[in-house]
């Protein structure tokens, strides 16, 4: 697998990616629009990194961090007691279906730590929370160093998760 930043040249592809996968999927990662104006901005916008992940030049997911929060999420994480600072991204990863399952959303992550170290975070909040209902997502972020900080209904429940990167050992680990 190889990661890299993506380009505004980049955005026809993802959108094509996006919609490839299947409604159930899409459905998950619903907070989080995919569509060309969208993704031209973030690739523009410096606050953004999306970084692309490819298998043998096959697109097997995207990573999109924005330095910070929105908000709504700052709200919620200052009700936590938790501050969102400038080394704080969020983070939200879009990963396809054949691929889910098999470790790659954890060597995309991996990959992605050095972008991030470069950048200055050092601490990742989940983009949008997730699911509850989402067991497997939920046993990703767990497995990868996230920990469970809050809980909020939007459109069903969802957890909080955070993360700070362990650049001992260039990975996440819980708090």
């Amino acid at each position: 697998m190889h990661t890299r930043i993506a380009t505004a040249d980049d955005c026809d592809s993802i959108v094509s990616f996006y919609q490839q996968l299947q409604e159930a999927t899409r459905r998950l990662y619903a907070p989080h629009p995919m569509d060309r104006e969208t993704l031209q901005q973030q690739v523009a916008d410096p606050a953004y990194r999306l970084l692309l992940s490819f298998i043998d030049d096959e697109l097997a997911g995207y990573q999109v961090f924005l330095q910070g929060a929105f908000p709504w999420e700052r709200d919620r994480y200052m009700q936590y007691g938790m501050a969102i600072h400038q080394e704080t991204a969020s983070y939200a990863p879009v990963l396809g279906d054949g691929y889910q399952g098999r470790g790659t959303g954890t060597l995309m992550l991996t990959q992605a730590l050095p972008y991030l170290k470069d950048a200055g975070i050092t601490r990742l909040i989940l983009w949008g929370g997730v699911q509850c209902a989402n067991i497997r997502a939920v046993n990703f972020y767990l497995k990868n160093g996230f920990r469970i900080v809050g809980y909020f209904d939007w459109e069903g429940a969802n957890y909080d998760m955070i993360s700070t990167i362990d650049g001992s050992h260039n990975r996440p680990s819980s708090l």
